[in-house]
């Protein structure tokens, strides 16, 4: 735990309860609104139909498994983070490798070669999806809990603290309860200023539990230790990440996209991403920077993203949202061929750097207009850690997606050949000490992106164990100039000048070639 995020007391003002109940158990979801209903009520003229139960095949989360989720009612994720998800990387296993070879997707690599900014030459996109796909929180939304009980460790703990806010006599009761009254009543409109005072908050009585416990929660702690094996232990701050989303976003949920329903129809963003939306539906797919070879999802799989993209909006909890939008990219990558073979016969796998026109594709055929109020959603609401693995590589394609979209019919009357590029997509050079070459990736951006931010994805995407070491710097005419936090690289991209972006140890010494002959 932080020890510099808040930790609340019982200085909250008493007010009355404004619920009279919580209820714990995942809702049916079937009688909310979610903001695609809003913005349809709204907006009438505006097309959302997302055809998210129509669809009588099986629903899969990939071609790789044999989930057979309910067929006219498919069941969401469950609402609890699963304590046996790593938080800072929660589907990528820290110490592995996942290289591609002709018969197994499985072969691992010792730790100490991770070290060197090598971004996987043979590392498909494919092989950075197969631990999400495996993942713990997947193999629960897969299997479920067939007998509505859970197995899973920590569980006593998680119901032990949802018990606590059910008691009206305890602090943490006290201070839940009147959170959600004055957030509700509080005279504030901007979103992000209301999910920062709920992320707070959140991590605050995160810390005041671990911290101070009331009645039996120490004691509820010690009985799970005890049932520890020597390579186990209990993830206090996933378990309660789960508690208080069900505590604190779940009741404030329909608050909040009112307020973002609000503002963005104040700003315009929300009929901008319809009007753009519904003219990118008009053109050819080759405006989209779609390479003419691959094969695009058919109408069937379309539905069943469509059915994810449904389910992503009808969750309460960020982390649910995030897995239905990973699942959904799971089904596009798994559905996509590229009509390119390798020498062995197989079909090479799509690459990262044609997914974004792939997606923004997908959101175009789904009528997605409420993607970039989710993804401020997701991005206002998850915990921290979760950027830094697949989660926030991922969410920044879905922010980067929109961006695209909104200026997608200004780029075409401004004739710009490729619709995608612009400053959606970041370029960087890495070079590759193992090789001795260098390496040119593409990344997501999201916009006005930090250094920081713009450093987490490319280490996650160059699998780098040493992030620390590592900077962000701006070459031009083979001069390197180190990048500082809050320092947005796109502006760099923008001043008409040859500039590149380069990652790199800081220790490094490079001497880096003529910029004309880097292949950009």
């Amino acid at each position: 735990m932080e020890s510099s995020e808040p930790d609340y007391e019982s200085d909250w003002p008493r007010i009355p309860n404004v619920l009279n109940c919580l209820d714990y158990v995942p809702d049916s979801c079937d009688d909310r609104d979610t903001l695609h209903d809003m913005i349809s009520k709204r907006y009438p003229d505006i097309r959302t139909t997302l055809d998210a139960s129509a669809d009588e095949d099986k629903c899969r989360i990939s071609a790789y498994d044999n989930v057979e989720l309910d067929r006219r009612h498919p069941r969401p994720p469950p609402s609890e983070i699963s304590e046996i998800t790593e938080f800072s990387d929660p589907w990528a296993e820290p110490n592995q490798v996942v290289t591609e070879t002709d018969e197994s997707y499985a072969e691992t690599v010792t730790p100490h070669k991770m070290r060197c900014a090598s971004i996987g030459r043979t590392k498909s996109f494919r092989d950075r999806l197969d631990p999400l796909l495996s993942s713990a929180r997947l193999d629960r939304l897969k299997n479920g809990d067939q007998n509505g009980q859970s197995k899973a460790v920590g569980t006593t703990i998680r119901n032990y603290a949802l018990e606590l806010a059910q008691d009206k006599s305890t602090t943490f009761a006290q201070n839940v309860d009147n959170f959600i009254a004055c957030t509700c009543e509080s005279k504030e409109t901007n979103p992000q200023v209301v999910m920062r005072n709920m992320r707070q908050f959140m991590s605050g009585m995160k810390n005041y539990l671990v911290k101070h416990g009331e009645k039996g929660f120490y004691k509820e702690i010690e009985r799970e230790r005890n049932k520890l094996k020597s390579t186990e232990f209990l993830n206090l701050d996933a378990i309660l990440e789960g508690v208080m989303h069900k505590l604190v976003v779940r009741p404030l949920k329909a608050h909040l996209q009112k307020l973002f329903l609000d503002y963005y129809t104040k700003t315009g963003a929300i009929r901008l991403l319809a009007d753009n939306i519904q003219y990118a539906a008009s053109r050819p797919v080759g405006e989209l920077a779609i390479k003419p070879k691959i094969t695009l999802p058919s109408d069937s799989v379309l539905n069943k993203i469509s059915q994810y993209i449904h389910r992503l909006q009808q969750a309460d909890s960020p982390l649910e949202k995030l897995e239905n939008l990973l699942a959904a990219i799971a089904i596009i990558f798994n559905s996509v061929k590229t009509g390119q073979l390798t020498g062995s016969g197989r079909s090479v796998q799509l690459g990262a750097d044609d997914f974004l026109p792939i997606f923004v594709w997908v959101m175009v055929k789904t009528n997605f207009v409420a993607a970039e109020i989710e993804a401020e959603y997701m991005w206002g609401l998850l915990h921290p850690s979760l950027f830094s693995g697949e989660g926030g590589y991922y969410l920044t394609t879905l922010s980067s997606a929109v961006h695209v979209l909104k200026n997608f019919k200004k780029s075409c009357e401004e004739n710009n050949k490729n619709h995608v590029e612009n400053d959606s997509v970041l370029k960087v050079v890495v070079p590759d000490e193992l090789h001795g070459s260098i390496l040119t990736k593409t990344v997501p951006a999201r916009p006005q992106m930090t250094t920081k931010e713009v450093c987490k994805i490319i280490a996650h995407k160059a699998r780098i164990t040493n992030p620390q070491d590592y900077a962000l710097y701006r070459l031009t005419d083979g001069e390197e100039t180190m990048l500082l936090d809050n320092e947005c690289p796109q502006d760099f991209m923008k001043d008409g000048k040859h500039t590149m972006l380069a990652y790199k140890r800081i220790d490094a010494k490079i001497a880096w070639p003529n910029q004309d002959k880097l292949k950009l």
